[in-house]
């Protein structure tokens, strides 16, 4: 079973906590992550990008010059594609993006992540946060600097939503927070290290 540091709010450490092998202790599924990272990232995009062709750029229709004896090109229409101000040729057009991923894909990918992450001694545990009485990024940035190693990014997860932590965090560049219930394979895989709550950690014992 894989085991994870644990240690106060303030960096004092603790000893060891055991992680469950249900989510910490899986075979990794490589083709799983790819799928569920690559849905997540294809499902933010707007798909709004657009270009106007020949036929729907503003200009004359007309020829706008007779076709031989004046000594320019020729031409057709000052639409074309050759001329500034005229239609794009096979532009980007709205489309969309949205791709189905099965919920059982994104919980192996998921999995497969975090057990990747904990066989290389990249998730902490804290047995607990500060009740703050209102958002102080200070506070969680003096945190990072605890728990990060080369300013490496780290995700700090929680088992619910707390709205000063949310605002204490989303300002910090390296250090992003979220739920167990928000968790995914993408914000897991991008971090250098994952920071989980005791209450999160039950959380994931739950599951088992």
């Amino acid at each position: 079973m894989a085991e994870a540091m644990l240690q106060t709010f303030e960096g004092q450490e603790k000893g060891t906590v055991t992680l469950p092998d249900s989510a910490f202790g899986v075979e990794p599924k490589e083709q799983a992550v790819y799928e569920a990272v690559k849905g997540l990232l294809a499902n933010q995009r707007h798909g709004t990008n657009s270009t106007k062709t020949r036929h729907e750029v503003s200009g004359s229709g007309s020829k706008p010059w007779r076709q031989k004896g004046t000594g320019r090109a020729r031409s057709g229409t000052s639409t074309s594609p050759l001329w500034v101000g005229g239609g794009r040729i096979h532009g980007p057009r709205p489309r969309d993006y949205d791709m189905r991923i099965p919920k059982k894909i994104r919980r192996v990918a998921l999995l497969s992540v975090l057990s990747d992450k904990a066989k290389e001694g990249r998730i902490v545990v804290i047995d607990a946060l500060p009740r703050l009485e209102a958002p102080k990024s200070k506070t969680f940035a003096e945190f990072w600097k605890r728990v990060a190693k080369d300013g490496e990014k780290c995700l700090l997860v929680v088992d619910s939503f707390d709205e000063n932590v949310f605002k204490s965090v989303r300002n910090l560049p390296r250090l992003a927070v979220t739920t167990v219930g928000n968790l995914n394979a993408y914000e897991a895989i991008r971090v250098g290290r994952i920071v989980l709550t005791a209450d999160a950690l039950r959380a994931f014992e739950k599951t088992e």
